[in-house]
This record gives C-alpha cells, structure tokens and sequence, in this order.
C-alpha cells in the first residue's frame, strides 16, 4: 500500500512537470493599412518628391502628405465645384513654400508642415510669389524650437500665421460689389411692331408684383 501510493505521486510529480503539448498559441491578426498608406497614394506622392527633386521624406511626412492627396479625393467626389483644388496641387504647394525657401529640407518635418498647411489661406495663396518670399523671411526650424520650449508647440500654426500676417497683412477676402438689378428695357426692339409691343407693355402691368413675405 504504501509503495503503491510513493508511484502515485511520483506519477503526479512527472504530469506537473511535464509540458503539455497542445494547440499552438493563435496567430496575431494581420493588421489593416489606413486609406491614405495605399500603393496609389504613395506613387502619386513620390511623383510629386520627385519633380521637385526633394529627395526622401520621413516616414511620417510621407503619410500625412498622402493623407492629404485622399482627403482632397473624397471632398472632391462629394462637390467639386465647392472643392476644385486637387491632391496634388494642394501637397506641391505645401513642399515648395517650405522646400524652396530659405528653411530647405531641414524644415520638411511633421509638426513643421501641419502648421504651414493650416495657414496657406487662399488669400496668402493667390499671393504668388510674395508667400514664398514671405516663407523666407521666417527660420520655420527656429521657430519649432522656440515654441517647443516654451511648451507651446501645439501653438506652432498660429505662431507662424502671426508672422505671415505682419509680412502680408491680414488674410481679408475682397467683397466684389454687387450688381445692379437689371431692369426691362421699355424702348420698343426694331424687329417688333408698335402694336406688338403695345401688348407687350399692357401685360407687364397687368401682371401682379411680388409681395414679400412677412416673418410670422
């Protein structure tokens, strides 16, 4: 009895210790891309780095400037005539007022070009050159180092839109005028008779004006 109860153990012992062989563990799940990391948006992106001969980006730069090309993509599928600008045209403009000014590559960093991009207003837009000549006068690398320490550099876009406004003035758009209302000529066309258009004006007073709406 009491040597069967020692082999009992020691077989309890060997289960204990011995590692049990079973399923392996499940694989992780394959993570899915974002949109903007697709093939199409970065070989449109590298068309773009590559006619303005800036060479590589940063990771990061790379995925936010694809992130534009998209959002430009959907918001011109929803209504083109209220978002005519295109993907590329918005991603050259944001490289070349950084690249091709004074700051060069070494301003082609993230939180740099966030706050570029939140101040290109078309007004400082349709500027021209004077905004690239505006971006050099601004050291953009100085700039992220003062206001990071600071501890403000989610403050970095309007510390920029402050210089640009003391360099261009502010970002007004300009109110055409209004056209005159165009009244109905009463002087008789020489391709219609005296009789014609004497009917014509008797119905122009006969028809009942408009009244306007009162607010309830």
């Amino acid at each position: 009895m009491y040597r069967r109860d020692r082999v009992g153990s020691f077989l309890w012992e060997i289960m204990l210790t011995t590692k049990r062989v079973g399923r392996p563990p499940n694989p992780p799940a394959p993570t899915v891309p974002e949109p903007y990391d697709r093939p199409e948006y970065a070989e449109r992106l590298q068309a773009i780095v590559d006619a303005l001969e800036i060479g590589d980006l940063a990771k990061d730069v790379k995925l936010y400037c694809q992130k534009i090309l998209r959002r430009c993509d959907l918001l011109r599928a929803t209504d083109v005539k209220r978002f005519p600008a295109k993907g590329e045209e918005q991603v050259t403009l944001l490289l070349r007022v950084v690249f091709e000014s004074t700051n060069g590559a070494a301003a082609l960093r993230l939180p740099i070009l966030r706050a570029v991009n939140t101040c290109l207003h078309p007004v400082f837009v349709a500027r021209g050159l004077a905004l690239l000549e505006a971006f050099d006068q601004i050291d953009l690398v100085g700039l992220h180092a003062t206001v990071t320490d600071l501890g403000l550099a989610d403050q970095m876009d309007r510390a920029l839109r402050h210089k640009l406004v003391q360099i261009l003035g502010p970002p007004v758009m300009t109110v055409l005028p209004k056209k005159p209302s165009a009244r109905r000529s009463t002087v008789r066309p020489k391709d219609v008779t005296q009789k014609s258009w004497d009917d014509v004006m008797v119905l122009r007073k006969l028809k009942p004006k408009r009244q306007a709406r009162v607010a309830a």
